[in-house]
Order: structure tokens, then C-alpha cells, then sequence
């Protein structure tokens, strides 16, 4: 396997990671705090990081179909992780398929758009922890045991 897709997956694993963390033990009222100006509440913000990663899955085989879980805290978790094992096995076996407005799909384009898309948004959730009231702990991330194709939920 390349180096490429090595590291696609270890940053799949990291953002399973940060956005297990981001969830785990928080509250239900977490799920649909609102902050005070226009924004998306964390289930929202979960099916949103989904819907990026079914344009992943996607962008290797046109014909997958992940369905859309209903926006409700526990069947967002669960396509998360069905999502992130689909783009897993893909990464070790597929090739890409398509192109955006032109531009060939590559794992490139895939970290730049949907995937670091997809991370900024975990960064969404600790903020909206933070500000329901429900604030993580602190953690050095670099310290964290993550491995390419592990995702613990």
C-alpha cells in the first residue's frame, strides 16, 4: 500500500479518535444545544461530517449507497463508524473514480475537501461542548494510541 493511503488512514483513525472524544460522555442536551448565533447543533453537525464521508465513499465506488441515518445522536455514531470502515477497506483496495468540476479525484483533493472538512467539524463539536456547558479534557493528542484501520468507539 502506498504511503499515500497509509496516511489517509491513520488520519481516518485520528478523526475517530478526536471525534469519539468529542462526544463521549456528553450529555444528551449536547446533541441539540444551540449556540447563540445561526449554527447547527452537534447532530447536525454529526450527519454532516456523514454526508462527507458518504461523498467519500463515493468518490471510490459510485454505486455504494450508505443510507441516511435519522438525526438522532445514535444512529449518526453508528454510520460514522459503518462510514469510516467503507473509506478504510476502499483505501486498501480501490481506486478512485470521478472528478469534481473537472479535476481528477485523488487522495489528495480528498484530504483538502471532505476529509479536513470533516475534521474542522470535530473541532465544531469540542467548541459546542464547551459552550453547553459540558467542556472535554484536555489531552495530548500526540501522545494518543491511534493505529490506520482502528476505530474504537
Amino acid at each position: 500500500m502506498s504511503v499515500e493511503r497509509e496516511t489517509i488512514r491513520h488520519f481516518l483513525a485520528t478523526l475517530n479518535y478526536r471525534l469519539r472524544g468529542a462526544v463521549r460522555g456528553a450529555p444528551s442536551f449536547f446533541y441539540t444545544y444551540l449556540p447563540p448565533a445561526d449554527g447547527r447543533n452537534a447532530v447536525e453537525v454529526l450527519h454532516h461530517v456523514n454526508d462527507l464521508l458518504r461523498f467519500v465513499v463515493r468518490s471510490f465506488d459510485k454505486g455504494s449507497i450508505v443510507p441516511i441515518s435519522p438525526r438522532e445522536p445514535q444512529a449518526e455514531l453508528d454510520t460514522f463508524a459503518k462510514l469510516l470502515k467503507l473509506v478504510d477497506e476502499h483505501l486498501q483496495k480501490t481506486e478512485l473514480r470521478g472528478d469534481i468540476n473537472g479535476r481528477p479525484l485523488s487522495l489528495e483533493v480528498l484530504l483538502q475537501g471532505p476529509l479536513a472538512d470533516a475534521m474542522t467539524h470535530v473541532g465544531q463539536l469540542t467548541m459546542l461542548r464547551r459552550q453547553s456547558g459540558s467542556p472535554i479534557d484536555y489531552e495530548n493528542f500526540m501522545l494518543a494510541d491511534i493505529k490506520p484501520g482502528e476505530f474504537p468507539e
